[in-house]
């Protein structure tokens, strides 16, 4: 189920998760439940607000993959008790889209990897 209510993108679901990628407009916030299942979002070519975008992931089950234009600023937080974080460093173009990642979830990490320009 998808419903775009204000400024937040949500995506419930008992199983299975939310895959976004090509042109779409990310509003301040996307936000993903699911009792089994992840996320995976390519935001090379999505239209992220002047303000940035949070991306929220909440499961019991299911990572985070997340594809980011390089020169963007990430900034990660969030627990997981059984999965690794990795976020890949880069350097932050003046006046770059912030994107801020919250996820939870029992099993599951997050994987942040940046286009190469």
């Amino acid at each position: 189920m998808r419903n775009q209510n204000g400024e937040t993108n949500w995506h419930l679901s008992l199983l299975g998760g939310l895959d976004r990628r090509g042109r779409w407009e990310t509003r301040d916030r996307t936000v993903s439940v699911a009792a089994v299942g992840g996320a995976d979002l390519d935001l090379t070519e999505a239209v992220i607000p002047d303000g940035g975008t949070t991306v929220v992931k909440v499961s019991l089950a299911g990572g985070l993959k997340l594809v980011v234009p390089a020169g963007t600023d990430v900034q990660v937080q969030g627990f997981n008790l059984i999965g690794r974080r990795r976020v890949e460093e880069g350097e932050v173009a003046p006046g770059a889209p912030v994107v801020r990642v919250h996820a939870y979830g029992i099993v599951g990490g997050v994987n942040v990897r940046r286009t190469t320009s």
